[in-house]
């Protein structure tokens, strides 16, 4: 049987389990802007921090709205709906 990999994320203290296909696409939108912007590249060697070594991923504050923006821009393949309503409650 083979098993799948899991990344959890802390937002603000709400766990959230993402399988390794959904954080990967999510590590890959966040490395698309690390150009751009440092809070994305920081989002993104999180996460890939995450897929590396299965350690629970803690985001602050800052690193939460990066990841609500980052969703918010869509066209994502993976259904994240649980993320962004874990991201609303720990933003407020």
């Amino acid at each position: 049987m083979l098993l799948q990999r899991l990344v959890t994320l802390d937002v603000i203290g709400q766990l959230v389990t993402l399988s390794e296909r959904e954080a990967e696409e999510l590590r890959q939108a966040a490395a698309a802007d690390a150009g751009r912007s440092s809070a994305r590249r920081d989002l993104s060697l999180l996460l890939d921090r995450g897929l590396q070594t299965h350690a629970t991923v803690v985001l602050n504050r800052a690193e939460a709205r990066e990841l609500a923006e980052l969703l918010g821009a869509g066209g994502f393949r993976a259904n994240f709906a649980l993320l962004q309503e874990a991201l609303r409650s720990a933003l407020g």
